[in-house]
């Protein structure tokens, strides 16, 4: 896609979409609130690198999965949050998303969805799925991306219900371009698969002139 049109998509993003907004319509004591990356306020930054270590060290371990030996995608302008809020303002769950281009389509790119242990299992993770889906379509993109650790079977289970399939891009799916390498439990296999979700055709007839 041309440029411009994943620039523009991230230039929108800020603000939430109506159907983005409706993702947590009757739960009146939580708020959803977009923010860009830069302007994260210090106690959240913390406190999103806090739920990212309690919900993923254990994770990353049993994957052999390290930060720094992700690849660099193709991202336009800076990455956006969508903020899980309760009553006083503490911080229950994130969304962490990128505007990309992903195995040749305009993609917002999940890269962080994390939720307090407190927070689980009441379907909002759910909620923040089907929000950041709500700012993909919106914006014209033709597909929500995600990866997964292996390990994370949780994970994969969840995203599985979510409608989330293999991209072309995972690397179980890339024979010869991607080498199995031995796991920390000694399996020989890939760390990480990457997810994808089409835009609904209901979507992309619908809501036409965006992007």
């Amino acid at each position: 896609p041309p440029p411009c049109a994943l620039a523009a998509a991230a230039a929108a993003a800020e603000g939430l979409s109506p159907a983005a907004a409706a993702a947590f319509a009757g739960l009146p004591d939580l708020t959803l609130r977009p923010c860009r990356a830069s302007a994260l306020p210090p106690e959240l930054e913390r406190a999103t690198a806090a739920l990212v270590r309690d919900n993923m060290d254990e994770v990353f371990a049993a994957s052999g999965w390290d930060e720094a030996d992700a690849e660099e995608g193709c991202a336009v302008g800076e990455p956006l949050y969508l903020l899980l809020l309760d009553a006083r303002d503490a911080l229950l769950g994130f969304v962490q998303c990128e505007f990309s281009v992903e195995a040749g389509e305009p993609a917002l790119y999940v890269t962080e969805l994390q939720l307090a242990r407190h927070a689980q299992r009441r379907g909002l993770g759910a909620r923040l799925t089907a929000a950041a889906e709500a700012l993909a379509w919106d914006r014209g993109l033709a597909q929500v991306v995600l990866t997964v650790q292996t390990a994370n079977r949780a994970a994969l289970a969840f995203y599985a219900r979510q409608g989330y399939g293999a991209s072309c891009c995972s690397p179980e799916l890339c024979p010869g371009e991607f080498e199995p390498e031995e796991l920390p439990d000694g399996s020989v296999g890939f760390s990480y698969r990457i997810l994808q979700k089409p835009r609904p055709r209901r979507a992309a007839e619908g809501e036409g002139g965006h992007g």
